[in-house]
């Protein structure tokens, strides 16, 4: 899933990152089963705590959390700049402290970034009156502004969310929020993107366009809804699934994969069949096909005029004699008959 926080700073935020893309397990603790089992580890990274404020370990194969430390650093939550960090308390809860040396950035060179028990502070600073700023270098900061703008280009350009805004009237660079700017989608297929809001941090947003990946059920189809969610709509009734096949036919109902088996012996299926083997494949009632005799699946008579025919007798071929009467050439080439035991007169 995707990871938004505010996005000022580099080190504290690329921790958080980090920590949004670092492992953390499915949240439960596995151990080692007796009995010779295969165990459940065999390292640390294989292990992960169900819960910030504790330290998943591998030991002896079994995964094991102990108590973290009190004051290790919880990143989950955490927002850079806000003078405030989140940590471990003893009993393993959560408290919020001041951290004065979580400083906001408010991409203004004109002043000092500052934190004041827990509280951040954007004060002028009298050593830059006079100094440089901007985009170039060709404005000057007086009184903590940036002045001598005649368009944002030349001002500081600020961060993610931020767009630079020349006020034309006072000549000052200011900041203002580019909201419903896409900042980026990196988990494709989750149909959420990253955007910036009205007060210039980096939330979840809808992804209509996004493309989720199919899931196990055939007979739906993935797509992303306006809210964000992953919409399945059913296939159409009817549509094969599940290799579907004459003797196991599937088809889709109500978004559901369904086989009904034919009975045993009562749909052949053709696409095996080999003509005038004396045999017959059918269906077994499982799915699968049986072959079994049929004597009605003579072969071709080659020698139609010769006073015998093909026959079948329990699944083997074989000739028998032609019906007395039955048209054949005799020895000397004149047309005869035959005389019902094979032999043509």
């Amino acid at each position: 899933m995707l990871r938004f926080d505010r996005l000022f700073g580099l080190g504290v935020a690329g921790l958080v990152f980090a920590a949004a893309c670092g492992g953390g397990g499915d949240g439960s603790s596995a151990s080692a089963s007796g009995g010779g089992s295969e165990p459940v580890c065999t390292s640390d990274a294989q292990c992960g705590a169900s819960d910030p404020c504790k330290i998943a370990a591998c030991v002896a194969g079994a995964c094991v959390e102990t108590q973290a430390p009190e004051g290790k650093l919880v990143l989950d939550g955490l927002v850079p700049g806000d003078c405030k960090r989140k940590q471990c308390k003893a009993d393993g809860t959560i408290e919020e402290v001041v951290d004065d040396t979580d400083k906001p950035e408010d991409y203004n060179p004109c002043t000092l970034d500052t934190c004041a028990a827990g509280m951040p502070s954007h004060a002028p600073d009298p050593a830059m009156d006079g100094a440089s700023c901007g985009a170039s270098s060709v404005l000057m900061c007086s009184g903590g502004l940036c002045i001598g703008c005649t368009e944002a280009a030349q001002c500081p350009q600020g961060g993610l969310c931020h767009v630079a805004v020349c006020n034309t009237m006072t000549n000052a660079c200011g900041l203002g929020f580019d909201v419903g700017k896409s900042v980026s989608n990196k988990d494709l297929g989750d149909c959420l993107q990253a955007v910036c809001d009205m007060n210039g941090l980096v939330v979840p947003a809808p992804a209509p366009s996004d493309v989720p990946p199919p899931d196990a059920n055939e007979c739906d189809v993935e797509s992303c809804g306006e809210t964000g969610a992953i919409v399945h709509t059913p296939q159409l009734d009817g549509t094969a699934c599940g290799g579907s096949s004459t003797c196991k036919p599937s088809s889709c109902a109500a978004g559901v994969c369904v086989t009904q088996m034919p009975l045993p012996g009562t749909d052949v299926v053709l696409e095996t069949q080999v003509p005038g083997d004396c045999h017959s494949t059918v269906c077994d009632g499982m799915g699968g096909t049986l072959d079994q005799p049929d004597d009605a699946d003579v072969p071709i008579d080659l020698t139609p005029n010769d006073c015998t025919i093909p026959v079948c007798s329990g699944g083997t071929a074989s000739t028998g004699p032609a019906p007395e009467g039955a048209s054949c050439t005799n020895a000397g080439g004149a047309l005869s008959k035959c005389d019902g035991s094979g032999s043509c007169i």
